[in-house]
């Protein structure tokens, strides 16, 4: 059975290459691992005897939007086991979702796994992730997203942002949301639907894919073994972008055009995400190792994205066709 890696670099434009590197380093260590079979302790019997059956080979395809810097191809291979077979491709003006699904056209492996340039993944992510399949009711997995904790601006978002803190129950379960950043696929579950669709937002495909995925009575599963360390937004900059592109995304839910229900509801998004975030950060604050004195900045982090996230509805709301040209992240 063969593993095919997707990874879309477009993420690297606003979290840099050296992060992105730090990936592949993760993942050629984790997969000699698995190939040694030096399994996690904590994997089931049945996730070993699905590993035992992979493939020592692995395909690595990795997409990119732009042009990338000579001798680009021959860094991955540095970088990665000689059991990796990699392929660059560059297919001009295509973003983050689009990447995926082109990616995956040219994969061949019998499992697909997504996985962003920007996710580190913790020691033992690749075993658990994949060992989800040694369970027959799992076509798709994805693994757990968490901001690792490490200043105070890390904090504010490990507590206040989209993804919530790290649990440590260990658990295989099917979730309410996942995400795109690090997911799996039994590779004719995925070819049957690829990530849908999205009009002039950036994001929102995998909730669409989920309700797909229900339709067609196939559960989304999160194993909780499996964590990845997501970043926060580089800069304020990045803070900025990142939230009013959020806020344009909600807004264009339903409809791309100008509409009254896309405002009341971006807006109303923002504050009840700001409260959950207050709310985290006080439930939570020793979990991520907040301080008592860190607290007021952590608070005022969380509100600056969040109120960027409602300036956001109100701008689409303005210019819908400006807004679906701009702030591309």
């Amino acid at each position: 059975m063969r593993l095919s890696i997707i990874m879309e670099w477009a993420n690297t434009r606003l979290n840099g290459v050296p992060r992105a590197w730090a990936v592949l380093d993760a993942l050629g260590r984790q997969w000699l691992q698995i190939v040694d079979r030096a399994y996690p302790d904590a994997l089931p019997a049945p996730a070993a005897r699905f590993l035992d059956q992979l493939d020592s080979r692995v395909e690595l395809v990795v997409g990119s939007g732009e042009v990338l810097a000579a001798g680009f191809e021959d860094e991955i291979k540095h970088r990665l086991p000689k059991l990796f077979d990699v392929e660059v491709f560059v297919a001009a003006g295509l973003e983050y979702y689009p990447l995926k699904n082109h990616a995956a056209q040219r994969a061949t492996g019998d499992i697909l796994l997504f996985l962003d340039s920007d996710v580190v993944p913790d020691p033992g992510w690749l075993a658990h992730l994949l060992g989800s399949f040694g369970r027959h009711d799992v076509d798709v997995v994805c693994g757990q997203s968490y901001v690792a904790p490490m200043d105070t601006y890390s904090r504010a978002f490990a507590v206040g942002w989209t993804y919530p803190p790290r649990a440590e129950s260990g658990k295989l379960y099917q979730p309410d949301k996942f995400y795109a950043n690090n997911i799996a696929f039994r590779a004719g579950v995925f070819r049957e639907t690829g990530f849908p669709s999205i009009g002039r937002r950036t994001r929102g495909a995998s909730s669409l894919l989920r309700k797909e995925l229900s339709r067609r009575g196939i559960p989304v599963w999160e194993n909780q073994n499996a964590c990845v360390d997501h970043p926060p937004p580089s800069s304020f900059r990045h803070l900025a972008v990142r939230a009013i592109a959020h806020g344009r995304d909600h807004y264009m839910k339903d409809s791309e055009e100008r509409n009254l229900h896309g405002l009341v509801g971006s807006v109303g998004v923002a504050a009840r995400r700001l409260g959950r975030g207050y709310y985290r950060a006080f439930r939570y604050r020793r979990r991520v190792g907040l301080k008592p004195w860190e607290m007021p900045a952590a608070l005022a982090i969380c509100s600056s994205y969040y109120l960027l996230f409602a300036l956001g509805g109100v701008m689409t709301h303005l210019s819908p066709r400006a807004m679906g040209r701009h702030f591309r992240v």
